[in-house]
C-alpha cells in the first residue's frame, strides 16, 4: 500500500470506515425491525389478550349487576336489554381473544365460549320464568343458583385466561429485553471494532503521511536557512515520493549552481574577470548566469574605461596645473586693481553720504520755514477777520451817531420852541428861556460832535478797507510762499532720497567689489591648490592605472573595444 497514490490510500481508508459504519447500521436496522415486530406481537397478542380477558370479567360483573337490578326493580325487560349488550360485548371480546392467542391456547377460549353459551341459555330460561304469569320469585331460585354457578365458572375461566395471557406477555417481554440486550452488545462490539479499525487506519494514514511530510519539512527548513546539503530518505511511488525526488533534485541542482557561482565570484574577488560558469543554469537560475556574465562584461568594460580615464586624467591634470598657475598670477593682479577701485568707491560713497546729510538738514529747515509761513498765514487770516469785525462795528457806530445827530436836531427844535414860549411868557419865562438856550447850545455841540465822530468813523472805515485789501494781498503772497516752500520741500526730499539711494547703491557696489576681491583672492588660493591637486591627481592616476593592470579583463576588452557583447560571444571568447 506504500506505493499507492495518496488519493487511493485515502479512498481505501474511508471505504473501510464507511463499510464498517454501514455494517453496523444494517445490523442495527434489522435488529430494530425484529424488536419492532416483537413489540407489535406483544401488543397484539398477550397484551391485548390480558386487556380483553379483564374486559370479559368486567362484563360478567355487569351482567350480575343488571340481573340483580331486574329482580330489585322487577323490571326484567329493561335489565335484559343491558344484559344482552353485555353478552354481545363478551362474544366480541372472545373473538378478539381467539385471534390474539396462539393456536395452542385457543382451547381455553373454546371452554370459555361453551360456558358462556350455557350461561346464556340459563339466563334465557330464568328470564322466561320471570315473564310467566303468576311469577312470585320462588320459581327461579333453583335456576338462579345454577346461573350464579355458571357466572363464577366463567369468571374463573376468564381469570385463568388473564393469568395465562399475563404469563405469555411476560415471556414476550423477557424475549424482547434479551433481544435488545443482544442488539446493544452486538452493536457495541461492532462499534468498538469500527473505532479500533478507524484508529488503526487513521494512525496508519497519519504515519504514512506525517513521516515523509516531516522529513520534507525539515529539508525545506534547511533549504530556507541556506543549507542545501540535505538527505531525504523517503522513497515511494506516491505523490510524496515524487515530491521527495523533486526536492532531492532541486537541492543537488541548487547546491551545484551555488558552488559554481561561489567559484566564479571568488575568481572575480581576486581580479580574474575572464571566467565563466561550469554548470548549466536552468529556469530562474539562468538569471544568475546572465548576471555573472553581465558583471564580467560590465566590470571589464568599466576597468577598461577607468584605464583610459586614468590616462586622460593624468594628461589633463598636467594641463590643469599649468592653467592654475596662470590663473593664480592673473588673480593676484586683479586683486590689486580691485583694491584701488574699492578705495575710489569708498571716497565717492563718503561724499554722497555728506550730500545726503546736507539735503536732510535743508529738508528740515525748509520744513521749519514752511511751518512758520503757515503760522503767519494763519495770523493774517485772523487779522483780516478782526478788521472785518472793526469795519462792521464802525458801521454800527455810524448808525448810532446818526441817531444821536437826529436826537440833537430834535432837541435843538424843542429848545427853540421852548425859547419862543418863554418869550411869550415875558418875565415869568426868562429863566426857562435861559435853560432852553443852554439846551440848544448843548444840542448844537452834540450835533457838531456827532458830525465830527461820523467823519472820523468814515475815515476809520476807509482805513480799515484799505488795510483789509493790503492784508488780503499779503495773505495771497504768503499762500504763494507756502506753495513754493512745499515744492522746495518736495525737491529737497527727492534730493535726499536720491542721495540715500546713491549711498545704498554705492554701499552695494562696495560690498560687490569686496566680494569680487574675496572671490579673486579665493580663486588665487584655489588656483594654487588646484595646481597642487593636479599634481597629486596625476600621481593618483598613475597609481590607479597600475592597480587596474592587475585585473585580468575579459578577452573582448583585451582585443577589441568595438565587439558587440552577447552571451554567445562571452562563451566563445572564454573557450
Amino acid at each position: 500500500m506504500k506505493n499507492l497514490k495518496i488519493g487511493k490510500k485515502l479512498t481505501i481508508s474511508f471505504a473501510i470506515l464507511i463499510i464498517m459504519a454501514a455494517c453496523a447500521s444494517v445490523y442495527a436496522i434489522f435488529n430494530l425491525k425484529d424488536v419492532k415486530n416483537a413489540n407489535q406481537n406483544l401488543f397484539e397478542g398477550p397484551f391485548l389478550s390480558t386487556t380483553e380477558a379483564m374486559g370479559v370479567r368486567r362484563d360478567l360483573v355487569s351482567i350480575v349487576r343488571h340481573v340483580n337490578d331486574g329482580f330489585i326493580s322487577q323490571d326484567h325487560t329493561k335489565a335484559r336489554t343491558s344484559i344482552i349488550q353485555e353478552f354481545d360485548s363478551i362474544n366480541k371480546r372472545m373473538e378478539i381473544l381467539y385471534k390474539a392467542l396462539p393456536p395452542e391456547d385457543r382451547n381455553m377460549i373454546d371452554e370459555l365460549k361453551g360456558t358462556m353459551d350455557q350461561l346464556r341459555q340459563e339466563y334465557d330460561k330464568m328470564y322466561a320464568i320471570t315473564q310467566s304469569a303468576g311469577f312470585t320469585g320462588k320459581e327461579s331460585e333453583v335456576d338462579a343458583k345454577t346461573f350464579v354457578g355458571l357466572i363464577n365458572k366463567c369468571t374463573q375461566e376468564a381469570m385463568d385466561l388473564n393469568t395465562h395471557a399475563e404469563k405469555t406477555a411476560n415471556e414476550y417481554y423477557n424475549e424482547v429485553q434479551k433481544t435488545i440486550v443482544t442488539i446493544i452488545i452486538t452493536f457495541s462490539i461492532i462499534s468498538i471494532l469500527s473505532i479500533l479499525i478507524g484508529i488503526f487506519v487513521s494512525m496508519y494514514m497519519t504515519r504514512s503521511l506525517k513521516n515523509p511530510i516531516e522529513e520534507l519539512e525539515m529539508a525545506a527548513d534547511k533549504m530556507a536557512e541556506g543549507d542545501f546539503d540535505i538527505a531525504i530518505d523517503y522513497e515511494s511511488k506516491d505523490e510524496l515520493g515524487s515530491l521527495s525526488d523533486s526536492m532531492r533534485k532541486m537541492s543537488n541542482r541548487t547546491k551545484e549552481i551555488i558552488d559554481d557561482a561561489v567559484r566564479v565570484l571568488e575568481e572575480f574577488a581576486i581580479g580574474n574577470l575572464d571566467v565563466r560558469p561550469n554548470v548549466e543554469y536552468i529556469g530562474v537560475f539562468e538569471r544568475i548566469e546572465n548576471s555573472i556574465i553581465r558583471i564580467s562584461k560590465d566590470m571589464s568594460e568599466t576597468m577598461a574605461q577607468i584605464n583610459v580615464a586614468a590616462e586622460e586624467v593624468g594628461a589633463a591634470s598636467d594641463q590643469v596645473a599649468s592653467g592654475s598657475q596662470m590663473l593664480s598670477q592673473g588673480a593676484t593682479e586683479q586683486a590689486s586693481s580691485i583694491q584701488e577701485l574699492s578705495a575710489t568707491i569708498m571716497d565717492i560713497s563718503d561724499k554722497i553720504k555728506n550730500t545726503a546729510n546736507n539735503a536732510g538738514e535743508a529738508n528740515k529747515l525748509t520744513l521749519m520755514a514752511g511751518k512758520e509761513v503757515e503760522e503767519g498765514n494763519t495770523q493774517m487770516k485772523q487779522m483780516v477777520n478782526a478788521m472785518e469785525e472793526i469795519s462792521f462795528t464802525s458801521n454800527e457806530i455810524g448808525r448810532i451817531i446818526k441817531t444821536i445827530d437826529d436826537i440833537a436836531f430834535q432837541t435843538n427844535i424843542l429848545a427853540l420852541n421852548a425859547a419862543v414860549e418863554a418869550a411869550r411868557a415875558g418875565n415869568a419865562g426868562k429863566g426857562f428861556a435861559v435853560v432852553a438856550d443852554e439846551v440848544r447850545n448843548l444840542a448844537a455841540k452834540s450835533a457838531e460832535a456827532a458830525k465830527n465822530t461820523a467823519t472820523l468813523i468814515e475815515n476809520s472805515i476807509t482805513a480799515v478797507d484799505n488795510g483789509t485789501e493790503i492784508v488780503n494781498h499779503t495773505a495771497q503772497s504768503l499762500k504763494k510762499i507756502i506753495e513754493t516752500t512745499n515744492q522746495t520741500k518736495v525737491l529737497v526730499d527727492e534730493i535726499a532720497s536720491a542721495s540715500e539711494e546713491q549711498a545704498t547703491a554705492i554701499a552695494e557696489v562696495t560690498l560687490g567689489v569686496e566680494q569680487i576681491s574675496s572671490v579673486v583672492q579665493t580663486n588665487s588660493a584655489t588656483s594654487e591648490e588646484s595646481a597642487a591637486a593636479s599634481e597629486e591627481l596625476s600621481g593618483q592616476a598613475q597609481m590607479l592605472k597600475s592597480l587596474i593592470e592587475k585585473f585580468k579583463l575579459n578577452s573582448e576588452y583585451r582585443d577589441s573595444k568595438n565587439l558587440e557583447f552577447t552571451k554567445e560571444s562571452y562563451y566563445s571568447t572564454n573557450e
